[in-house]
């Protein structure tokens, strides 16, 4: 029983498969055709960030993952990622996994949020990968 259930089962798959009316498509490279998966933040994650007025905040991520074209990097004032809300944004090459932002972007105890989005060959784009963060400018620092 269980050769004839094998000759029937190559039957179906080899003589069906092959023809033309039947014709049977596959490739092994569907994962192009997927979304790649969102970045993975590295700095700042943290609920506040103390920056120099000379310094430039560096917004990092993890750049582990092959087939990307390249990032969507941006930052909006308060939490709501509104366009009214986007004071930033950069088209960044896959090569990259970090970029600094100077400080004078960024106001005292004001609350941002910046976003990364991974863009693939296919140009499928990721889920957003985002963080919130207030700055806290530091009033310390020696004034020559």
């Amino acid at each position: 029983m269980q050769k004839k259930l094998a000759i029937v089962f190559v039957f179906i798959f080899c003589f069906v498969g092959i023809s033309p009316a039947h014709a049977v498509s596959f490739t092994l490279e569907g994962g192009l055709y997927n979304s790649p998966p969102e970045p993975r933040l590295r700095n700042p994650i943290y609920d506040a960030v103390i920056l120099n007025s000379t310094q430039p905040l560096e917004f990092s991520w993890w750049n582990d993952v092959t087939g990307t074209r390249g990032m969507i990097f941006k930052i909006y004032k308060g939490y709501n990622m509104y366009e009214d809300n986007l004071i930033h944004k950069e088209d960044l090459p896959d090569s990259l996994s970090s970029v600094k932002i100077d400080s004078a972007l960024f106001e005292d105890g004001e609350i941002y949020t910046w976003s990364l989005v991974r863009v693939g060959f296919s140009g499928k784009k990721s889920d957003k990968s985002f963080n919130s963060f207030k700055i806290i400018k530091n009033k310390n620092e020696s004034k020559e």
